[in-house]
């Protein structure tokens, strides 16, 4: 019996009694072993995931005999034909690239798209010009899983999978590197950075994985001391990521807390200098941007001893305080008011409400 996946003069054999099944759209390939309807209709459903139900297929009975006979079928129709005297076979060719629903045929529509006669706007683009496409395709994605919608995030997904696609797609016209070296660097930064996996390494739990995740990059990086917390630290970071990111660092050195108390202790301190500031210096002055950085520095120290992410408990915040205040807008149009005018203290009755209606947005 031949083996599943087998190859026979460029085409891939599968035996599907064998229940090994694992179609290839990129290549040739023949399905034997087909013995009733019932095993078609499963073929059929293995197969639409990958080809389109409308993919041409021809079915041979009796294959090799003298009583052989061939149907042309479209996959849709896959289980009547299969009715045909036993032994049945399928033969499928493969997919052209561009119809392809994998990485090689995301490739050749971009190699389309950037070729003579593609689209002019693909044709225009360069690194720069899609810094922006591959940070808005990030934002989004963070949207969709803080929405918990999955299929959203599938769909937010495949459009930074564009852009790294895209970009590869522009280096590799320039000879600089192509989407197999993105690929092969992935694989080797994964493997190499997980020797407790792939190696004889030992690591107790998730914090020991990385604290030894960032001792390897630095290793890979051959950065020292000198080079500072910054040191492969994106600027283009948001603030809070940044600033956790440089404590981290500082914390492999020892510098850091032992408690809480340490942080929290820290924070009130930073608040008491801000009120002696506020007191005497013009508002937008140096010294109150200086005291206003240190207070948020450390509250970013008190929420990673807290555990908490600082940059998506702010976002949260800022989402809440946006709900709360389009709830004060809709209680007052009940009362035939607006927000504009409204004395202070009868905003904030309202917004005593709103947050009563809204809840406290605690899990």
């Amino acid at each position: 019996m031949r083996a599943a996946g087998a190859e026979l003069t460029g085409v891939r054999v599968f035996d599907v009694r064998r229940g090994e099944v694992t179609p290839d759209a990129g290549a040739d390939s023949l399905f034997i072993g087909i013995g009733n309807a019932n095993v078609a209709s499963r073929l059929r459903d293995t197969l639409t995931a990958h080809y389109p139900m409308d993919h041409p297929a021809t079915v041979v009975s009796r294959p090799g005999s003298s009583h052989q006979a061939t149907r042309a079928v479209t996959l849709a129709e896959l289980e009547p034909a299969a009715e045909m005297p036993p032994p049945v076979s399928v033969f499928v060719a493969a997919l052209p690239a561009e119809q392809r629903a994998d990485v090689d045929g995301l490739r050749a529509i971009m190699a389309r798209l950037r070729g003579e006669d593609g689209c002019p706007w693909d044709r225009e683009q360069d690194h720069r010009t899609l810094r922006r496409c591959l940070l808005e395709e990030a934002h989004e994605a963070i949207a969709a899983i803080d929405r918990a919608d999955w299929q959203e995030l599938a769909s937010e997904l495949g459009d930074i999978l564009l852009q790294i696609i895209f970009h590869a797609h522009l280096a590799a016209e320039r000879g600089e590197f192509d989407f197999n070296d993105v690929a092969r660097r992935l694989r080797d930064k994964l493997v190499s950075r997980h020797p407790h996996v792939f190696g004889d390494a030992v690591v107790d739990d998730a914090a020991a994985v990385l604290r030894r995740w960032d001792e390897l990059k630095r290793d890979e990086a051959g950065s020292d001391e000198s080079e500072g917390l910054l040191s492969g630290v994106a600027p283009t970071l948001p603030a809070l990521d940044r600033a956790q990111k440089v404590q981290r660092r500082a914390a492999h050195y020892g510098f850091e807390w032992t408690e809480a108390e340490g942080p929290l202790a820290k924070l009130l301190e930073e608040i008491e200098e801000l009120k002696r500031e506020l007191a005497t210096e013009t508002p937008g002055s140096p010294r109150l941007e200086h005291e206003l950085g240190d207070i948020l520095f450390a509250v970013v120290n008190v929420s990673r001893f807290a555990g908490v992410d600082a940059e998506q408990a702010l976002r949260a915040a800022a989402d809440r305080f946006a709900d709360r205040f389009a709830k004060m807008r809709e209680l007052a149009a009940e009362r035939g008011k607006t927000l504009e005018g409204m004395k202070l203290a009868e905003m904030d009755a309202l917004w005593e409400r709103a947050k009563a209606a809204r809840g406290s947005g605690s899990p």
